[in-house]
């Protein structure tokens, strides 16, 4: 197997959402462009955590968002966002909805963790 095909399969952050503790399976959520290509999936991790695939399966680069109303966080919740192939956090501030540009038939993942918000007793 090619170097590139074994760092897929061996992506350990990858590997730690399919066997996260909650054990509730990913599913689609949206679908636009034609064809319906191009695609959001997203499934609930411990600790109030979100996993969100954006799957591109369309012919050409596309911009794919996100929504906080889709993937059932509440609007007012911000969170850090960490992409699973880079082994980068991306933000650690998004709120209401993320995007990114996807190329052509690749796909995207991320987790989304909530950050905690410090109430004004706390300070």
């Amino acid at each position: 197997m090619t170097a590139e095909t074994f760092e897929i399969l061996s992506n350990k952050e990858v590997i730690a959402v399919n066997q996260d503790a909650l054990g509730v399976q990913g599913r689609k959520i949206q679908a636009n462009g034609e064809d319906d290509c191009q695609q959001v999936w997203s499934g609930p991790l411990t600790d109030d955590r979100m996993v969100v695939a954006l799957w591109n399966r369309c012919s050409k680069r596309a911009t794919i968002t996100a929504t906080w109303d889709m993937i059932g966080l509440e609007s007012t919740v911000s969170v850090s966002v960490r992409d699973l192939w880079q082994h980068k956090d991306v933000t650690d501030n998004a709120s209401v909805s993320f995007e990114t540009h996807v190329e052509a038939h690749d796909c995207h993942m991320y987790i989304l963790t909530p950050q905690a918000v410090v109430s004004r007793s706390d300070v």
